[in-house]
């Protein structure tokens, strides 16, 4: 109930008027069939009067009036409950539920997103909301509702004529609810374990949809097996829940076959009834009517009990996922650096991963230094950088900006004074100008600005800030150089003091990119910059080099100190030194 209760309130809070002209519906469509059943016997033995050769009767007209009117009104509100139900309690409703969704995400911990089970479980909630139904919980829960009062409802006027018919109704339809509740258990539980693969099938299918992807997988010839690979897992999803439909399709038409026969005999019965001169011609004639209405009330008030097994574990799934621990934000205003970041003693291991990706991490960044961190791909560089952000919470050790812990300051100050560029940067189709601004989206016509990060970058002079970018909405198609260069501009637009840039010119000549990385260095002469790479060619622009191996930080120094070690770093180098010749 606590799940009901809590979809009420917020269909309530969000669509109210929506949410009454549902539940008025519902109320009024509850006693609807009691009562027409009650008009059809007076109506019914009234018009077998008239047949009879007795004059006709003002109840004739009374009733005859009555049974329309229910009826016309019924219709009415039948008419405005569906627009207000789907285009309020669904649409509306799924949007609100997805929107909730969303800015719970938005406040989950990052590493959140690194554990396979919590995706797991964001996908099943992902699919609650958008297959809506959580809303069909609201909605279900009032026609519930109304085909028990139905059924009461009948069952009172009905028991006044036989009582034999109650039980009779009751036996043809309770098979429903056993099917229900074991069917709509077992498709939950399928689509719980098949998340897995369900993500895997986004995935596949997302690759068919990348321009990128797609020209990869035309020109090296495996397009072929990524689709026979999304077929395969397409195919082992869909055959599960087919046979789990397949079930369900047997047990409802046995389910069927019991209703039939039991409406049948009911005719029956009634009809020996009226023979024998128990019951009139009006309650025959009602009767075999408002059996088949207190069969339908009974088989949609079981069944209806029966799925509220399967939505309410989706209902379970999706509060508890808003109920997950959020990112906890300090309440210490950050208001820059003064001396140093300090990282002492860390430890960290990925969520499902029994290796540490860092490892007695010990390090001291001083205000306004220039570090590169290298390494080969797996080392824990990039996770380095999202432990010293504050991004990713330590398992041991402390981060700590000039003595105070990272943790302890508000995640809106600091990021303020943040500034990043991931290997993985986001390629908007946008303007130029947006592009760079959208780091600070204040300044978003600060022309001087926008250019100078564009030519400190590196960026082609050809590209001017108006310039839109992307083939999608007509633009300029860019190189991934190209691509990557933007990125750079936008995290040097940012007035930050500490940039970080994760592998930012991977797409780039090892020439340009060293050409590009001075040019950067000095735009950032003000700042304290760390950048991240597998390639050597910039460490004689920087102040110290962090090498990374294994998760641990095997060297620390500047290029001439390392290189005389003839240690780690000097095979590096030396293993490159050809492309900078």
């Amino acid at each position: 109930m606590k799940y009901i209760i809590k979809i009420f309130k917020s269909i309530f809070k969000w669509m109210p008027f929506s949410a009454l002209i549902t539940m008025f519906d519902y109320f009024y469509g509850s006693f609807t069939p009691a009562v027409i059943t009650f008009i059809s016997v007076r109506f019914f033995d009234s018009a077998m009067q008239v047949l009879n050769g007795n004059p006709v009767q003002y109840d004739l007209y009374l009733y005859a009036g009555l049974y329309l009117g229910i009826y016309l009104i019924n219709d009415l509100l039948s008419y405005v409950r569906s627009i207000t139900l789907n285009a309020g309690i669904y649409e509306k409703g799924t949007a609100f539920f997805r929107m909730e969704l969303y800015e719970k995400l938005a406040k989950l911990p990052l590493i959140t997103f690194e554990n396979a089970d919590i995706l797991n479980k964001k996908e099943r909630v992902e699919r609650a909301v958008n297959d809506e139904t959580l809303s069909a919980i609201f909605n279900h829960s009032f026609r519930f509702l109304r085909s028990g009062i139905q059924v009461l409802g009948i069952a009172a006027v009905m028991s006044a004529y036989s009582i034999w018919l109650l039980p009779l109704s009751l036996l043809s339809v309770l098979p429903y609810l056993f099917a229900r509740i074991i069917r709509g258990k077992e498709f939950y539980y399928i689509k719980s374990r098949q998340a897995k693969k369900t993500r895997l099938l986004s995935y596949l299918w997302g690759l068919f949809n990348s321009r990128q992807s797609i020209k990869e997988m035309r020109i090296m010839g495996f397009d072929g097996y990524i689709t026979d690979k999304w077929r395969n897992v397409r195919d082992e999803v869909n055959e599960e829940l087919w046979a789990a439909e397949k079930k369900d399709a047997v047990s409802l038409l046995i389910c069927d076959v019991f209703r039939i026969i039991g409406y049948g005999i009911s005719v029956v019965i009634v009809l020996i009834l009226a023979l024998r001169g128990t019951v009139s011609v009006g309650v025959f004639g009602a009767a075999i009517g408002a059996f088949l209405g207190l069969q339908n009330s009974m088989q949609n008030f079981l069944t209806g009990f029966g799925r509220f097994s399967e939505w309410i574990l989706y209902a379970k799934d999706y509060y508890e996922f808003l109920g997950m621990p959020e990112e906890k934000n300090g309440t210490e205003e950050y208001r820059g650096l003064n001396e140093n970041i300090t990282l002492e003693n860390i430890n960290f291991k990925y969520p499902n991963s029994e290796n540490y990706a860092l490892k007695q991490i010990n390090l001291s960044v001083k205000k306004g230094e220039k570090i590169a961190v290298i390494g080969e791909n797996g080392c824990g560089k990039t996770t380095l950088s999202k432990i010293l952000l504050g991004l990713y919470p330590a398992e041991s050790g402390q981060v700590l900006y000039d003595k105070k812990p990272v943790e302890d300051f508000t995640k809106d100050s600091l990021n303020v004074k943040i500034s990043a560029i991931a290997q993985d940067f986001v390629s908007y189709n946008l303007t130029v100008r947006e592009n760079i601004a959208i780091s600070d989206i204040s300044r978003l016509n600060d022309d001087n600005g926008i250019e100078s990060a564009l030519k400190n970058a590196g960026v082609d002079e050809n590209i001017k800030i108006d310039d839109i970018m992307g083939l999608e909405f007509g633009g300029k198609e860019l190189s991934g150089g190209q691509w990557q260069k933007l990125a750079i501009a936008r995290g040097l637009f940012k007035n930050s003091e500490l940039i970080i840039l994760d592998e930012p010119t991977s797409a780039l000549d090892p020439l340009i990119e060293t050409e590009i990385l001075s040019q950067f260095i000095k735009a950032a002469q003000n700042k304290t910059a760390i950048i991240i790479s597998h390639r050597v060619g910039l460490c004689k622009l920087v102040d110290r080099i962090i090498v990374m191996q294994n998760g641990e930080i095997a060297e620390d120094g500047p290029h001439e100190e390392l290189l005389a070690k003839n240690g780690e770093y000097a095979k590096l180098y030396n293993s490159q030194a050809k492309w900078y010749n």
